[in-house]
This record gives structure tokens, C-alpha cells and sequence, in this order.
């Protein structure tokens, strides 16, 4: 499937060089180094339709998060097939109301991976020779794999990168020393802009998030995990692993893009989607709802760590202690027990509720028709 797209993505390359080469008589090298700049501006121009119907519809979802909650305190906990059948007919008007479709938030980013596998796969197969090597790339013939591999940027050829053998720098007709004193400042530059974007991105998910949501909390944090081991792989994939100097102006270009893109988006949809006080009152009754849940958790703990501390000086109440703290141990796991069965039963009887009140409907509708 990849291959199949490293053709258009080829064909733009192609024609970026042939424009540059032919119209603009600029050198080989230097069209093959501009082509791989314009080829991800292309790319990521082409796709940035899908990527602003990706932030609309989880902009969407914050708007609408009052309206929607209003409806899950209203109708819920509701058995009936008349309430489940209005709280269906009510999200759905607030979703036409907004033109929310739950499918364009996650269809676009998945749409955008194929094009930017294949872009990443071209520029990788055409600047490490011993992977393509005299082979036509997309609509890249032979000739002009070998033509690319033969351009250099600054001096240092494309294909280069800093793990090589000397005898791979001798073959290129370079040195290690040129090849890292132009690497790092690029790979620096990657690793900043990726960490720069991650972060950016964490901050934006942080003005809108459900904080009384575990769910969504909890992805929260373990992005921030990602925050820290991303760029130090990217940096240790560019110092150790064949990463060459085509595929670091790409990554450049690409996060350079990314930064650029969000800014200019976030500042779209705010204008375009502003959040209003209940949405902003809503936001902050769940930070704050976490947080009273998190210092409930944290007095808890410091509780049972005081009692567990108390024994050593009054050693006889060790029993006591112990049977305590495992009482409350058995009395919490019940409740989250009894909890997680009590909105299973509620789900089970909505659905039950739900087939019934399609039923009535599709009975209403023979009627009707005879």
C-alpha cells in the first residue's frame, strides 16, 4: 500500500525538479535539494484541508460538551424507550446544530498517514543507495535516483549520515567532520521543533480537557511521557541510525511546517469556535472536581501512612491496624465493584430500551404505510 503511494508523491517530486532544472535552469544539486523542500510543503499543503477538519470536529466537541452533558443529566439515567429515544433525537439535533460528524475527526488523520509514509519512504529509499540502488522509485526513473544520490547540500551529499563506515565517507567523496557539522545543527533544529510542537499541542489539549474524565486524563499524562522520549529517539536515530541528510531537511521542514500550521489553525478556530461561559464553567467544575479528587486520594494515603507509622509506637495495635486498613481496602473495591456493575445494568437496560423504542417506531411506521 505504501508503494502505491510513493507514485504521486514521486511525481511531485519530479516535477518540482524538472520545473527547477528545465524551466529554471537552476543546478541538478540544487533543484534536487529544493525539490525535497517543495515536495513537503506540497504534501502537507495538499493535506492541510484534512488536518483543519481534524481540529474543527475536536473543537466541535468542546463546544457542544455543555449542551451534551445537559442532556446526559436529563435523560441518562433514563430506562424508558421514550427517554432513550428523545435523548437520541436531541444529541443529534445538537450535533446538525454544530454540523458535527463524529467520523471527520478521526477519518482525516488516517487519510494523512498513507502520503506521509509514502513521502518518507521515497526520500529514505532514494538517499540510502544500497536500498534501491538502480531501481525507478514511483515515476523516478534510474536516472534520477542516481542523479539525487549525487546531490549534495553545502557540500555534504544526500545520501550521507553520520553512522557511515570511512570507507562509505570515501566512497561519497566526504568526511565525517562535514557530515556532522551539518547534521547536528539539523537534527538539533528537528529535535526542537518536534518538542516544541508536542508541547504546544499538550497546552492546547490542556485549556479543553474533560479533567473528570479518567479517560481522557489519563491519555493527557501519558502524552507527556511521549514529550520526553520522542525527540531523545530522533535524536539518537539521527546520531546512530541511517538517517541521511535528505531525510533531516525533510524532518526540518516538516516540523517547521507542523509549528507553523498549528499556530495558524488555533488561532482559526478560536476566532471561528469561541468557547463560551458555560463551556469555560464547565471546564473549570471538572478541573476542579479532579483536583478535590486527587486531594481526597492524597489524604486517604497520608491517613493510612500515619496509622501504618503509628504502630511503631504503640506495637499492640499492629492487629488493629492492619484489620482496618483492610476493611477499607475491601469496602473500596466493592463500591468501585458495585459502581462498574451499576452502569453496566443502566448500559444493558438503555440498549434494551433502545431496541424497544425502535421497534414502536418501525410498528409505527407499517401502520402508517396500511
Amino acid at each position: 500500500m505504501i508503494q502505491a503511494f510513493v507514485y504521486p508523491v514521486s511525481a511531485v517530486m519530479k516535477m518540482w525538479h524538472w520545473l527547477l532544472e528545465t524551466i529554471l535552469h537552476v543546478p541538478s544539486s540544487t533543484a534536487w535539494v529544493a525539490s525535497v523542500v517543495l515536495l513537503v510543503i506540497t504534501v502537507r499543503a495538499l493535506v492541510s484541508p484534512l488536518t483543519w477538519i481534524s481540529y474543527k470536529t475536536a473543537r466541535l466537541t468542546v463546544v457542544m460538551r455543555p449542551k451534551l452533558a445537559a442532556l446526559d443529566e436529563q435523560y441518562g439515567k433514563d430506562i424508558t424507550p421514550e427517554g432513550v429515544h428523545l435523548h437520541e433525537q436531541e444529541t443529534k439535533r445538537i450535533h446538525k446544530e454544530h454540523r458535527y460528524n463524529p467520523f471527520a475527526g478521526c477519518l482525516p488523520a488516517l487519510l494523512q498517514i498513507p502520503f506521509f509514509l509514502g513521502l518518507y519512504r521515497l526520500l529514505l529509499w532514494m538517499a540510502v543507495p544500497e536500498r534501491r540502488g538502480g531501481h525507478s522509485l514511483g515515476v523516478l526513473s534510474p536516472a534520477d535516483v542516481a542523479a539525487f544520490q549525487e546531490a549534495s547540500f553545502r557540500g555534504v551529499p544526500l545520501p550521507a549520515y553520520m553512522a557511515m563506515s570511512q570507507e562509505q565517507f570515501a566512497h561519497l567523496g566526504t568526511t565525517f567532520s562535514d557530515v556532522r557539522a551539518l547534521s547536528i545543527p539539523m537534527l538539533a533544529s528537528a529535535v526542537f521543533f518536534t518538542t516544541f510542537n508536542l508541547v504546544l499541542s499538550q497546552l492546547r489539549t490542556r485549556s479543553t480537557l474533560e479533567w473528570d474524565n479518567k479517560s481522557s486524563r489519563r491519555v493527557y499524562e501519558i502524552i507527556w511521557v511521549f514529550v520526553f522520549f520522542v525527540p531523545l529517539m530522533i535524536a539518537l536515530a539521527g546520531l546512530s541510525g541511517r538517517i541521511p541528510i535528505a531525510l533531516l531537511i525533510y524532518w526540518f521542514v516538516g516540523n517547521l511546517w507542523t509549528l507553523c500550521q498549528t499556530v495558524v489553525l488555533w488561532q482559526m478556530l478560536v476566532r471561528k469556535l469561541p468557547l463560551d461561559d458555560d463551556t469555560r464553567a464547565l471546564i473549570a467544575t471538572s478541573r476542579e472536581n479532579m483536583r478535590c479528587e486527587v486531594r481526597e486520594q492524597r489524604e486517604k494515603k497520608r491517613s493510612r501512612r500515619r496509622r501504618k507509622l503509628s504502630v511503631v509506637a504503640h506495637p499492640s495495635s499492629l492487629g488493629q491496624v492492619r484489620r482496618e486498613l483492610a476493611a477499607e481496602k475491601a469496602a473500596e473495591r466493592q463500591a468501585a465493584k458495585d459502581s462498574k456493575a451499576e452502569k453496566s445494568e443502566l448500559a444493558r437496560k438503555r440498549r434494551a430500551a433502545k431496541k424497544e423504542a425502535q421497534r414502536l417506531a418501525k410498528n409505527a411506521d407499517v401502520d402508517q404505510m396500511e
